[in-house]
């Protein structure tokens, strides 16, 4: 199977192509196979932990975390030199000054963001029978867009994606819940294939659901 209609052959071994339920059902047949979340990040961004027998969570990784601390650090840093070192800014801001400033806001703020969505929770929690990815997790009758039961989840899917841009291509992978009405929820979507073909073993295991694995797309 090539990159073009499907996962690097030596990326995935003969465990998790055996493992992988390929049955038609109309579930199945009626689930999107493209990007749930088109783009994404060219390294591996999560990694997950099983918190307790009964939870799975995703934390980040410790190049994700590295890489949102080093936008924050960089922004914070011009910050605090414009700010603190800079006499003139407070008393005769000059065009660097203001600039120096601006653009360490807008670092950090990146930084900020990045990380903010990074250590979102993602939480398959058997206790209180809920998937959900948030902060503010507080369990109901009704679903949510990222809050639902996990008697609700029919299957994990794994949707590949070769992203072209100026530095030239990489590839990007999904894992996406599919809820029994075919509709799909994403948990991760990151540049490591072999982390998320894992990832994706741990989660069928632990919910007893099949994993379909979709072709790759290219954007």
């Amino acid at each position: 199977m090539n990159q073009s209609n499907g996962f690097n052959q030596k990326d995935i071994d003969k465990r998790d192509i055996d493992s992988v339920d390929f049955t038609e059902t109309s579930i199945k047949n009626n689930v999107e196979i493209t990007p749930l979340k088109p783009g994404g990040s060219n390294f591996k961004t999560h990694a997950i932990v099983e918190s307790s027998s009964s939870q799975l969570r995703y934390r980040p990784s410790v190049g994700g975390a590295l890489f949102g601390f080093l936008f924050f650090g960089v922004g914070l840093g011009f910050v605090i030199f414009n700010m603190i070192f800079e006499d003139g800014l407070m008393y005769n801001p000059s065009l660097f000054n203001l600039f120096g400033l601006a653009f360490g806001l807008i670092f950090a703020f990146a930084g900020g963001y990045i990380l903010y969505h990074l250590y979102k929770p993602r939480v398959f929690d058997k206790q209180s029978g809920y998937y959900y990815k948030g902060y503010n997790f507080k369990p109901n009758e009704r679903e949510l867009e990222h809050q639902f039961k996990l008697n609700t989840i029919a299957a994990v899917q794994i949707i590949g994606e070769t992203i072209r841009d100026s530095d030239g291509c990489y590839g990007s992978y999904e894992l996406n819940l599919v809820l029994e009405d075919g509709t799909r929820r994403n948990v991760v979507d990151h540049g490591n294939l072999k982390t998320i073909i894992d990832d994706a073993h741990i989660v069928s295991e632990f919910l007893n659901v099949p994993i379909w694995h979709a072709e790759s797309n290219k954007t």
